[in-house]
């Protein structure tokens, strides 16, 4: 018996992914597949005689993305429109299942899942944390977004906060900047741990002594940056550059370095975190980290698509960790300006 030819036979004749092949051979909509690697595909298939099946459009496979939490956050608006925009280019339904962090309301949406032709699942966190996986999550693909597991090993991608605030950091130092603090969150947050990390590191690369009294931990909100910075104003050898965890932190600062009578950045510069909408309209606009939510989301559905595909395939069980941009704007100076 002539063995039929497959997308996998087609996918080693072109070196492409099985994935690429896929999309090819099904005309998903809003591919970005190079007219080239098209042609490929689509050359080697008539070649080998392979046919494809015909399927109604009205049909796209289901995937679905489990998340904790769904709030006003701008965090929530760029996972779900990063899924959204991958799956749709890729071919597939999204449907995201809001769980509220509640286990009984999770194995409810597992068990409707059941019940549905799912081809896969994108198991999300709103906010980055290790996580416990349910058993009924074995019975289909599955990519882990902004969370992971030791236990069970599994496709995930996480930002990289440490090597973010290494590098809104380093920029600092870049700038002259020798006497930087860093106005953190609570140590419950693996975002907090990470980043207070990528503070220290910073320094220790460039030979500059970590001094505990510039680091002060508390809460992530526009108060808890005002009272840090009252706290930092008290030193005898006080700071001329400030690492917040977040904009609102940033926020507070601004409103306590202006009530000290002090400019930014021509008295101080300020590097905020998490890109938050107002953040541009500050005086002066905020530089800050943008988190790579949209890309991470992205990367998960384009993930799980390679999982689909070539389910008998071995899959890399890899944490990835996608780079944070820096937003740059006008509340950072040169130390010759301070």
């Amino acid at each position: 018996m002539i063995k039929k030819p497959t997308m996998s036979d087609i996918a080693a004749a072109c070196g492409v992914s099985q994935a690429t092949v896929s999309l090819v051979l099904n005309n998903a909509p809003g591919t970005r597949i190079s007219s080239a690697t098209r042609e490929a595909v689509l050359s080697a298939a008539a070649r080998m005689g392979y046919r494809t099946q015909a399927r109604r459009i009205d049909r796209r496979p289901l995937i679905a993305m489990l998340i904790n939490e769904v709030t006003s956050s701008p965090h929530v608006a760029g996972l779900i429109d990063g899924a959204g925009e991958a799956a749709n280019e890729l071919g597939y339904l999204l449907s995201v299942m809001p769980t509220d962090a509640d286990e009984e309301a999770e194995q409810a949406a597992l068990s409707h899942l059941a019940t549905l032709p799912a081809a896969g699942i994108i198991y999300a966190r709103l906010i980055t944390q290790q996580v416990t996986l349910a058993p009924q999550l074995a019975e289909w693909p599955t990519v882990l977004l902004n969370c992971y597991t030791v236990d069970k090993p599994l496709p995930s991608v996480v930002p990289g906060d440490l090597s973010a605030v290494m590098k809104a950091t380093l920029s600092l130092i870049d700038a002259g900047h020798t006497r930087i603090a860093y106005i953190g969150g609570e140590d419950a947050i693996e975002a907090s741990r990470e980043r207070i990390k990528g503070y220290r590191r910073a320094l220790t690369m460039r030979d500059i002594p970590v001094d505990n009294h510039l680091i002060i931990k508390g809460r992530w909100t526009i108060q808890g940056g005002y009272a840090a910075f009252k706290r930092l104003q008290a030193l005898d050898d006080r700071p001329t550059a400030i690492c917040c965890f977040c904009d609102r932190i940033a926020m507070g600062v601004y409103e306590a370095a202006k009530e000290a009578g002090l400019s930014i950045p021509r008295d101080l510069s300020v590097i905020g975190f998490d890109n938050e909408s107002y953040s541009g309209d500050m005086l002066p606009p905020l530089t800050t980290m943008q988190l790579p939510h949209a890309d991470m989301a992205r990367y998960a559905v384009e993930k799980l698509a390679e999982m689909i595909a070539a389910p008998r395939m071995r899959h890399d069980n890899h944490k990835v960790k996608l780079e944070c941009e820096m937003i740059v704007r006008q509340s950072v100076a040169p130390i010759d300006a301070v």
